[in-house]
């Protein structure tokens, strides 16, 4: 499998999205409590913002700006965080996460939105809640764990980012 390179690695919006290794079994509510909990120490360390969130039992999408690090860096602390957590409360070790992840550069705030409310709906999708705000692991759901940070709307085709063509 070819090696896909990242046009950026910061000061960008990201889509992020990491699935569960083969093999490996889906993730329980204390699990995804502690996915969370990586999450939110894993942005205190390393100085990235967390627009929207959700733990789901087979995979996690997050959308993020890292500030001071690299989005590979950024993630990749996160997965190793949560799965040695996870590993030790099951009493297992070896990988936890697939070893790459998806990534997405939201270009407009029509893009941003887009992913933040697919990241919302998730849980409804897989009918797991009824509503995107009855599930726990969400940012949807005001979780305490992992408050995210807030950006202002505006006008849902402003770039966000600058484009060297204008």
């Amino acid at each position: 499998m070819s090696k896909l390179r990242r046009i950026a690695q910061q000061d960008r919006y990201f889509f992020v999205t990491t699935n569960i290794a083969a093999d490996v079994r889906g993730f329980s509510p204390s699990e995804r409590t502690l996915i969370l909990k990586s999450l939110s120490q894993c942005r205190e360390k390393l100085a990235f913002k967390v627009f929207a969130y959700v733990a789901m039992p087979s995979h996690a999408h997050i959308l993020l700006e890292p500030m001071e690090n690299e989005l590979s860096s950024v993630v990749r602390s996160f997965k190793s965080d949560s799965a040695r957590k996870i590993n030790y409360l099951r009493a297992t070790n070896g990988p936890l996460w697939q070893p790459r992840f998806f990534d997405a550069i939201c270009r407009h705030v029509k893009n941003f939105s887009a992913n933040a409310e697919y990241i919302h709906r998730n849980p409804v999708e897989a009918g797991l809640a009824k509503q995107p705000e009855h599930w726990k692991w969400s940012s949807a759901s005001q979780n305490e764990l992992l408050v995210p940070d807030f950006i202002a709307p505006a006008d849902p085709n402003t770039l966000l980012w600058p484009a060297p063509w204008r």
